[in-house]
């Protein structure tokens, strides 16, 4: 099916009530179940998926199926095409990928559960993360299956000190737990659930659609999304974190970060990013992590 098609059924399928998938299919974790169940997320981004493809082949698109987020963060740093080529080193093929651009609405949507314990000033430094830029949406498949898990085992964790140093997130540089660079579905309802996150419903329709008839060789995928994305952040490799007084006191420093991030240049934000990702509480514990 190509990616008009995808648009045509988008235009012409009776979506009708959302369905709720199988999600005893989708993940062996209990807990997100039951949470899952609800997330009108999910249902969405499902909907789209039995609207293009059909209910079984939809299953098997989303068991088959893994999804990477190169962040805004990877491709400012210049490390986008390592971690690709680190991703294809280990035997994924990509088949379809888009540009994507997230808003402050897309962050809480993307990491909704895991911020119960995070600080406002991690959710500014988020903020301005996905906003310095577009980043790139990859699906990828694997010839032994399981492509979501595997994805997310390979990404490593947000601690630099405990992942190992051929994990993606340590290819790409990730200095810290908040410019952790590469974000993967974590299982194959996540595919779905962040689907529905990071597109609107006919370019999610169109990337389902495309993916789905991609050859097996299929980088080519790759090469205009990419050019696309870095050419977003020409200037951004030189422009560097330097060290800068922090007023000691919280609610003054907490105004001293929101004025260096809001910052019109993108090289002079992304350098604040980088600057302030160092200093700040992330977790409500008052830990850095």
């Amino acid at each position: 099916m190509t990616a008009c098609a995808g648009e045509e059924v988008g235009r012409t399928a009776a979506w009708g009530d959302m369905p709720v998938p199988p999600l005893d299919r989708l993940t062996m974790d209990r807990e997100k179940a039951l949470r899952y169940g609800v997330d009108p997320l999910v249902r969405e981004g499902w909907t789209t998926l039995v609207g293009v493809l059909g209910e079984p082949q939809a299953l098997r698109f989303a068991l088959e199926t893994g999804l990477v987020w190169l962040r805004p963060d990877v491709v400012a740093a210049g490390s986008a095409r390592g971690l690709i080529e680190r991703i294809a080193g280990s035997g994924f093929v990509p088949v379809g990928a888009c540009v994507v651009r997230v808003d402050r609405g897309g962050v809480r949507a993307l990491w909704w559960w895991q911020f119960k314990r995070a600080t406002a000033e991690r959710l500014l430094l988020l903020d301005a993360v996905a906003t310095l830029g577009p980043g790139l949406l990859v699906l990828y498949r694997h010839a032994e299956g399981d492509s979501a898990r595997r994805l997310t085992r390979l990404k490593g964790g947000n601690d630099p000190s405990a992942r190992s140093v051929d994990s993606l997130r340590s290819v790409a540089g990730s200095p810290n737990r908040l410019l952790t660079m590469v974000h993967t579905s974590d299982d194959p309802v996540d595919v779905v659930r962040e689907l529905a996150v990071f597109l609107p419903w006919r370019e999610r329709a169109a990337l389902v659609a495309s993916a789905s008839a991609s050859h097996p060789d299929s980088s080519s995928c790759l090469v205009a999304p990419l050019a696309v994305v870095e050419a977003a952040y020409r200037g951004c490799l030189e422009a560097s974190a330097e060290d800068r007084w922090v007023p000691q006191q919280r609610g003054e420093a907490f105004a001293a970060l929101v004025r260096a991030i809001g910052v019109p240049q993108l090289p002079q934000r992304w350098a604040a990013v980088q600057d302030w990702s160092r200093r700040v509480p992330l977790l409500n514990d008052g830990s850095a992590g």
